[in-house]
């Protein structure tokens, strides 16, 4: 049972029409009020989108690609996380996509610390409920074993700025010694306040949820530049 009381308003935001039906039938379900968005937000930045457009709403089910008619400056994924992560009241909020396992992985990868669930288009109709659900659950501070997160050193292999999506290929220690992955560059360069180019050969460390199945999946919270390793480090 969805921890949101019946009745609940939940802001539909998706660019196609289908997906748009199939989200607003699943909620009514599941007896909330689905709401397609109404207003125009053009011009809007993603704060003032949620302090105007989404007042009044319980919650909110967006797409990651915002395209058509209306003209957003943001991605669904930004949207979705700053709704999560919005203080002194977080709005919950679930990101749709059709994108995982394509070049716009990237482009969410960045948000992903505060987007507890993602649900992929195909499975829309029979995920969307048990993702808002474990939403609502998360920001009252019920972790997953997936979601849980703990401090870790993370070595940065190399850097790529020349994509749309910046990102770094790094090896996370709490999820895979021989590993590497790709982590979203530009929250590492905001925390350490270092280029990128400065980014190559250095040590973090961040909190990352190191039990995600998935590399897509992995989050970072808190990045640091690390101490110094001891030179006996790995072979102790």
């Amino acid at each position: 049972m969805a921890t949101l009381n019946p009745g609940a308003r939940v802001l539909v935001l998706d660019d196609d029409g289908e997906d748009a039906e199939a989200a607003a039938g699943a909620l009514l379900d599941a007896d909330f009020a689905a709401v397609p968005l109404s207003e125009n937000a053009d011009g809007l930045d993603v704060d003032a989108f949620l302090a105007h457009v989404c007042r009044g709403f319980d919650a909110l089910v967006c797409d990651h690609v915002l395209s058509g008619a209306r003209r957003f400056g943001f991605t669904g994924a930004e949207l979705v996380s700053r709704a999560n992560q919005r203080p002194g009241r977080p709005l919950p909020a679930v990101l749709l996509t059709s994108h995982r396992g394509t070049d716009q992985t990237g482009s969410i990868s960045r948000w992903l610390s505060g987007i507890p669930a993602v649900v992929d288009k195909p499975d829309l109709t029979d995920g969307i409920v048990p993702a808002l659900d474990y939403t609502v659950r998360e920001l009252r501070g019920d972790f997953s074993e997936e979601r849980r997160c703990f401090l870790t050193p993370i070595e940065v292999l190399e850097v790529f700025t020349t994509n749309e999506v910046k990102r770094a290929r790094v090896v996370v220690v709490g999820w895979h010694m021989q590993k590497s992955v790709w982590m979203p560059l530009e929250p590492a360069l905001a925390a350490t306040g270092l280029k990128a180019g400065e980014l190559e050969g250095r040590w973090l460390e961040a909190k990352v949820n190191c039990n995600a199945k998935r590399p897509d999946d992995l989050y970072y919270r808190d990045i640091t530049i690390a101490p110094d390793l001891p030179e006996d480090w790995f072979t102790s």
